[in-house]
C-alpha cells in the first residue's frame, strides 16, 4: 500500500466514512474502514472473505556477527529452508472451495489480492483439508515464458507476469507453455479448522507434512527443511544459482501480519563502493517530510557517474545531519556530495541496474 495516511484520510472524508481518530497516527483504521465500505457496496449482505496477511521476514544482514554464528550451530533451535524465487501467497481451503491470497493490498478495493482464478489447477484435490490455511510461494517452473510483451527472465518475474495478466490469459500462458505455477508450502496457519498459529514451528511442520500427504494435487510442493549442517545447505543452495535460504526458530509461533526476527532471509548479497550524488526529500505523512528521505549513490564508469542505489534506511539523527534548509526548502548537506561509502543489498535489479534493498554498510572516509 503506497497511499499515505493523509491520502487515506482524504478518501474517507470524500466517501463520507467516519473513522474514530486512533491514539497514534496509523493507516490501519482507515484501510479497514475503506475495505469494509467497498465490500459492502459491491457485495451487499455477503460476509467479507477472511483477510490474513502473512508473517514477514527479518534480514540476515541485520544480525550481529555473534548472532549469525550462533544460528548456524546445529543446537541453535533454528531450521533452514530454501527461499524460492516466487510470489508469497496463502492457500485457504474453505467449504466453498480454494482461495489463494497475496500479501499486497489493492489500492482500489483495499482487500488482499486474489489469485485462484489465475491458477485453477491449484484449486482441486484439497477436499479432505477444508478449514486449512497454508503459507507458501507461487513458483513458476520456468524462468523464461512468453507474455506477449517479451520473455521473462528469473522465475519471480515469470510468476508475477502470470498473476498480473487477466485470469483467462494466465490460463492460456500456463497451458500452452507447460508452466503451471506450483504452490510450495512452508507453513500451516490452520489445520482442518484448528488454529495452529500459537503452536511452535516444529509442531506446525509436522502438520504440514500431514497436509502434503492428504492433498491430491500434483502442483503442491513442500519446502525442504534442514536442522543440521544449515550453513552447508545454504552454500549448496547458492552454488545451484538459487535465491537463498530462510532461517526459522523452531520454538516460535506464527504472527500474522508482523515482521519478526525469528524468521530471517539470507541471500548472497552484493556490496559496492559508491559515492553520494543526490537525494530525495522525505514523504509527507511519514514523519520526515522536511528532512532528507533517501540518498542516491553512484559508481564511476570512466568520467561518467551511474546511479547504483537509493538508501532510505536512516536513523532520525542521520537525516537531521544530512539535511540543509534553504529558503524553506529541503536540500542535501553539500558536504555529503562525493562522500564514498560501501553500499550493500540483496542483488542488482536487471531492469534498473540498481541495488535492491540497499543499505549503508560503512562510510569509507573519515568525514
Amino acid at each position: 500500500m503506497t497511499k499515505t495516511l493523509a491520502e487515506l484520510q482524504a478518501l474517507c472524508r470524500e466517501l463520507g466514512i467516519v473513522v474514530a481518530p486512533p491514539r497514534r497516527a496509523a493507516k490501519e483504521p482507515y484501510l479497514l474502514a475503506l475495505r469494509d465500505h467497498h465490500w459492502a457496496r459491491e457485495n451487499p449482505g455477503r460476509p467479507l472473505p477472511e483477510q490474513i496477511e502473512p508473517m514477514l521476514l527479518g534480514d540476515w544482514n541485520d544480525l550481529g556477527d555473534g548472532e549469525a554464528d550462533a544460528l548456524e550451530r546445529d543446537d541453535s533451535g533454528y531450521c533452514a529452508q530454501e527461499k524460492h524465487d516466487g510470489v508469497r501467497a496463502l492457500l485457504h481451503v474453505t467449504p466453498e472451495g480454494v482461495r489463494i491470497t497475496g500479501r499486497t493490498v489493492s489500492e482500489v478495493t483495499f482487500r488482499l489480492s486474489e489469485f485462484a482464478a489465475h491458477v485453477p489447477h491449484l484449486t482441486a484435490g484439497f477436499e479432505p483439508l477444508v478449514g486449512t490455511v497454508l503459507d507458501g510461494e507461487l513458483v513458476c517452473p520456468k524462468a523464461g515464458i512468453r507474455t506477449g510483451d517479451g520473455v521473462t527472465s528469473p522465475p519471480l518475474q515469470a510468476a508475477v507476469a502470470v498473476l498480473a495478466t487477466t485470469p483467462a490469459n494466465a490460463v492460456v500462458i500456463q497451458t500452452d507453455q507447460d508452466c503451471r505455477l506450483r504452490f510450495v508450502a512452508f507453513d500451516v496457519l490452520r489445520f482442518r479448522g484448528q488454529d495452529t498459529t500459537t503452536e511452535p514451528l516444529r509442531d506446525r511442520l509436522a502438520k504440514l507434512e500431514a497436509v502434503y500427504l492428504m492433498a491430491e494435487n500434483p502442483h503442491l510442493g513442500l519446502v525442504e527443511t534442514h536442522v543440521r549442517d544449515k550453513a552447508l545447505f545454504h552454500e549448496l543452495v547458492l552454488a545451484e544459482g538459487k535465491e537463498g535460504t530462510v532461517w526459522k526458530q523452531l520454538s516460535q509461533p506464527y504472527e500474522a501480519g508482523k515482521r519478526v526476527r525469528h524468521w530471517v532471509k539470507r541471500k548472497k548479497g552484493v556490496e559496492v563502493e559508491a559515492e553520494v550524488t543526490g537525494f530525495k526529500p522525505g514523504t509527507a505523512g511519514k514523519g520526515n517530510a522536511d528532512l532528507v528521505g533517501a540518498v542516491e549513490f553512484s559508481v564511476r564508469e570512466g568520467a561518467a557517474l551511474r546511479p547504483i542505489a537509493w538508501v532510505s534506511t536512516w536513523a532520525d539523527r542521520d537525516r537531521l545531519a544530512m539535511t540543509s534548509r534553504d529558503d524553506g526548502r529541503t536540500s542535501l548537506n553539500p558536504a555529503l556530495i562525493g562522500r564514498r561509502a560501501v553500499i550493500g543489498g540483496h542483488d542488482v535489479a536487471a531492469k534498473s541496474g540498481r541495488i535492491r534493498h540497499a543499505r549503508l554498510v560503512r562510510w569509507v572516509d573519515a568525514s
